[in-house]
């Protein structure tokens, strides 16, 4: 059977001590201990959902056509500011 290759864009964050991976594209996520552990699961997840949406028929979403970089940036302000969360 032929195949073909879908990119679909990843976001991961750290919160406490775990690595949340979310594909925004999909609207799917899962996480791991570790980086490796979150891309691994993530990327479980996804041929788990493609393979989802083959079964039943529906269309799978089209792949992500370009390449995101997401950083931060970190910003000095007064000690002691309130935030608003």
């Amino acid at each position: 059977m032929k195949t073909s290759i879908l990119r679909y864009n990843v976001i991961i964050r750290k919160e406490n001590r775990t690595f949340i991976a979310y594909v925004p594209s999909l609207g799917i996520s899962d996480f791991g201990k570790t980086l490796e552990e979150a891309k691994r699961h993530v990327r479980e997840a996804i041929t788990c959902h493609i393979e989802g949406l083959i079964k039943t028929a529906t269309e799978v979403p089209p792949p992500d056509a370009e390449e995101y970089y997401i950083s931060y940036a970190e910003i000095p302000v007064p000690a002691g500011i309130k935030f608003a969360f």
